[in-house]
C-alpha cells in the first residue's frame, strides 16, 4: 500500500533544504528557490519562500529585493493569522532601513515599536523579555547606546522573576559591552562578567567563555591594568573552542598586542600582532575561496543548462558542444588568473603590512627615546634646582656665619699692626666675593634657560634670530603676560614656538610671520601665521625637533588643543590653547 504525502508537506520539506543552503552557499539556494512553482504552495509555504528569498538577497546586499520579498512575506503570515512569525520580520525590515542613508521617508522605528509591542501584551514574559534585549541589541549596532542600556535594563528585570540563565547570559555580556565602551564603568562591566562566569562554566560554553575573558580584559585595560588584561587574554586563548576560532584567536592577538605596547614590550606585541594579521589572513583566504566557489557554482549550473539545450533542442549538436568546450575552458583559465593574481597580492599586501607594522615598532621605539630624553632634561633641571637650594641654604648660610664672626674677632682686636690689619682685610674681601657668588649661583635656581629673561623674552631673542632681513620677517605680539608662568609650561611653550618657527624658515619658503600669545588668566592663546605656500593635511612638514605629530601628542598631555588651517598657496595658520 503506497503513502502519498500532500504537496504542501513536500514543498515545506524542499524548503526547510533550501534554508539549510543559505548560508553555505547563497547562489544555490536561490536557484533552487527559482525553480520552484509557487502557484500550487499553500499561503505558509508561500510567506516562507518570500521570507527566504528576503534573506538570500539580504545577504547578498540587495536592499531593495529583500525589503519587497519580507513585505510580501509579512502580509502572507498576517493573512493566514500567524502573527508572531510575521511581527519577528519587523526586526529584517528595521535593520535594512537602519543601513539606507540619506531615507528620510521611513523610520525604522515603528517597525521595533511594532515587535516589542506585540510582545508585551502577551502573556509570555520570556518571550517579551526577549523582545526587548532583540531591541536592545539592535540598538546597540545602531550606537543607540542609551536607548540600548534602557531596553537592556529592562529585560534583566522582568527576567529576575523568570530566571531564565541563557537569557541573562546575554544580558550580562552586552551591558558589560555597554558600562565598557560607552559609559567608561569598567567597575560595573565587570559585575557582570563575572555574574555570567558560573552559567557558562556550567553548560560548558568555552567560546562564551572566551568572549567574557576577552570583555574582562578590555574592562581591565581601560583601568589601565594591562598586566591582569594580558593574564585573562592568555586564559581566553588557552580554553579549547570548537566555533569561530580564527576569528577569536585574531581579536585576541590584536588585544593582547594592544596591552603589551602600553606597558612597552615593544617585541611581544609586535609577535602578537604578527599571530593576529596570520589568523586575519587565513579568514580572508576563506572569504576569497567561498567567491570562487560561488563563480564556479555558476558556470557550472550555465554548463548544465547549456546540456540541456542541446538534448532539447537536438540540433547543432556538435557546434553547441565546442561552445561549451570552449566556454569551460575560458573560464577556468579567467578562475585560474584571478586565483593567482588574488595569491599574488595577498602575498604582496602581507608583505607591505608587515614592513607598516615594523616600521611603526620602529617609530614606537623613536617615541620612547624621546621620552627619555625629556625625563633626562627634566631631572638636569631638578638637579640644578636642588644644587642651587643647597648653595643657597647651606654653604651661603656658613659663609654668611664665617663673616659675621670674623668681623666680630676683629672688632674684638686692640692692637693690631699693620700687617695683620691687611691681612684681615684681604680675607674679609675673599669671604665676600664667594658669599656674592653662592648668591648669584642661587637666585638662578627657578627657570633653567628663563632664569634671566623669562618666556617673551627669550621668544622675541629667538625671533630676532631667525629673522632674515630682506627675506624673512617674524613679528612678537605677547598680551596679559605681566609675571612669570611654571617653568615647565614655559619650556613647553618656548620648544613648540621654537619648532614651528623653524618649520616655517625650512618649508613654508614665506616673506612675514607672527607669533602671538595671549594670557587669558585661566588658559594661553598661541597663534602662528605665516604668508608662505601652505599645505595639504596629509602632506604635513615634519621635521628632526619635535615635528607636528610629537607637538600635538604634547599640547593633548598639557589638556590643551592643536589646530592646523593651512591651505595650498594661502599660507599656514597653527593655534594653539593650553589651560594654565
Amino acid at each position: 500500500m503506497l503513502i502519498v504525502l500532500p504537496m504542501s508537506i513536500c514543498y515545506s520539506q524542499d524548503l526547510s533544504q533550501i534554508e539549510k543552503k543559505i548560508y553555505n552557499n547563497k547562489e544555490l539556494a536561490l536557484q533552487e528557490l527559482n525553480k520552484l512553482d509557487t502557484s500550487i504552495f499553500s499561503d505558509n509555504d508561500k510567506a516562507k519562500y518570500f521570507y527566504l528569498k528576503g534573506e538570500i538577497y539580504d545577504l547578498k546586499n540587495f536592499e531593495d529585493k529583500a525589503f519587497q520579498n519580507y513585505i510580501i512575506s509579512k502580509k502572507l503570515y498576517q493573512k493566514i493569522d500567524s502573527i508572531e512569525k510575521a511581527v519577528k520580520i519587523n526586526l529584517k525590515l528595521a535593520n535594512i532601513i537602519k543601513y539606507q542613508k540619506n531615507n528620510s521617508k521611513i523610520s525604522y522605528q515603528k517597525y521595533l515599536d511594532e515587535y516589542v509591542d506585540y510582545f508585551k501584551n502577551s502573556s509570555d514574559s520570556l518571550k517579551y523579555a526577549k523582545a526587548l534585549a532583540d531591541i536592545a541589541t539592535f540598538k546597540l549596532d545602531n550606537e543607540e547606546d542609551e536607548e540600548s542600556f534602557k531596553y537592556f535594563k529592562t529585560a534583566l528585570s522582568i527576567n529576575q522573576d523568570i530566571k531564565n540563565k541563557k537569557l541573562a547570559s546575554l544580558i550580562n555580556t552586552n551591558l558589560a559591552v555597554i558600562y565598557n565602551e560607552y559609559l567608561n564603568k569598567p567597575d560595573s562591566a565587570l559585575y557582570y562578567l563575572n555574574n555570567d562566569i558560573p552559567y557558562l562554566n556550567e553548560i560548558n560554553d568555552y567560546y562564551g567563555l572566551s568572549i567574557n575573558y576577552t570583555n574582562q580584559a578590555a574592562s581591565y585595560y581601560y583601568k589601565n591594568n594591562h598586566q591582569k588584561a594580558i593574564e585573562l587574554l592568555n586564559k581566553a586563548n588557552s580554553l579549547p573552542i570548537k566555533n569561530y576560532i580564527k576569528g577569536t584567536k585574531a581579536s585576541i592577538n590584536y588585544f593582547l598586542s594592544v596591552n603589551y605596547y602600553e606597558l612597552g614590550d615593544y617585541k611581544k606585541a609586535y609577535e602578537s600582532y604578527l599571530t593576529h594579521q596570520t589568523y586575519q589572513d587565513s579568514i580572508n583566504e576563506e572569504k576569497q575561496n567561498i567567491a570562487i566557489n560561488d563563480i564556479q557554482t555558476k558556470y557550472q549550473t550555465r554548463e548544465t543548462e547549456l546540456k540541456n539545450e542541446v538534448l532539447t533542442a537536438e540540433v547543432k549538436t556538435g557546434k553547441i558542444l565546442v561552445y561549451i568546450f570552449i566556454g569551460l575552458l575560458i573560464a577556468s583559465l579567467v578562475i585560474g588568473f584571478l586565483i593567482i593574481k588574488n595569491a599574488r597580492r595577498r602575498v604582496y599586501i602581507s608583505k607591505q603590512e608587515k614592513l607598516i607594522e615594523q616600521q611603526k615598532l620602529e617609530k614606537a621605539l623613536k617615541e620612547f627615546e624621546l621620552n627619555s630624553i625629556d625625563l633626562m632634561l627634566e631631572g638636569q633641571e631638578k638637579e640644578r634646582e636642588r644644587i642651587a637650594n643647597d648653595l643657597h641654604d647651606n654653604l651661603g648660610s656658613m659663609l654668611a656665619t664665617l663673616k659675621m664672626n670674623f668681623e666680630h674677632l676683629r672688632m674684638r682686636k686692640n692692637e693690631i699692626r699693620e700687617e695683620e690689619d691687611k691681612l684681615y682685610d684681604r680675607t674679609d674681601q675673599l669671604i665676600e666675593d664667594a658669599y656674592q657668588k653662592v648668591r648669584t649661583i642661587a637666585h638662578a635656581k627657578n627657570a633653567g634657560v628663563f632664569a634671566n629673561e623669562g618666556l617673551i623674552p627669550a621668544i622675541r631673542k629667538m625671533a630676532g634670530k631667525i629673522s632674515i632681513p630682506g627675506t624673512l620677517t617674524i613679528e612678537v605680539l605677547a598680551v596679559g603676560f605681566n609675571k612669570r608662568l611654571e617653568n615647565k609650561i614655559e619650556i613647553a611653550i618656548f620648544r613648540m614656538v621654537q619648532e614651528l618657527s623653524t618649520n616655517i624658515i625650512k618649508h613654508s619658503k614665506a616673506t612675514e610671520a607672527s607669533i602671538q600669545l595671549t594670557n587669558h588668566d585661566d588658559n594661553i592663546n598661541i597663534i602662528i601665521e605665516d604668508n608662505g605656500v601652505g599645505f595639504k593635511s596629509t602632506t604635513a612638514p615634519s621635521s628632526n625637533g619635535m615635528g607636528l605629530n610629537t607637538i600635538t601628542k604634547k599640547v593633548e598631555q598639557l589638556g590643551g588643543t592643536f589646530t592646523i588651517d593651512s591651505t595650498p598657496g594661502k599660507g599656514t595658520t597653527i593655534i594653539i590653547d593650553l589651560p594654565i
